[in-house]
């Protein structure tokens, strides 16, 4: 499947974003989609610092696994994009 240059732009700012990168940037969508992107984004880098820290609490990695699983599906219903991340 190819990604548009749009879907791999939204991607890198993504990852930029869950890593904790600085970026000044401003993004087109309704307010749906730029909400449940926004908690996709949020979920997915609670979840890689849970599994950074040193000694990680399985319990609430299973629990931001889940969060983010029902997320990435609510979003990819909603934009039509294909989560990679």
């Amino acid at each position: 499947m190819n990604l548009s240059k749009k879907e791999k732009f939204l991607h890198k700012i993504a990852a930029k974003f869950i890593m904790g990168e600085n970026f000044n940037i401003e993004l087109e969508g309704n307010e749906l989609e730029l909400q449940t992107l926004y908690e996709l984004l949020t979920v997915s880098k609670q979840l890689r610092q849970a599994l950074n820290e040193s000694n990680p609490d399985l319990s609430q990695i299973t629990l931001l696994i889940k969060s983010k699983k029902d997320i990435t599906r609510k979003f990819e219903d909603i934009s039509g994009i294909n989560w990679r991340l």
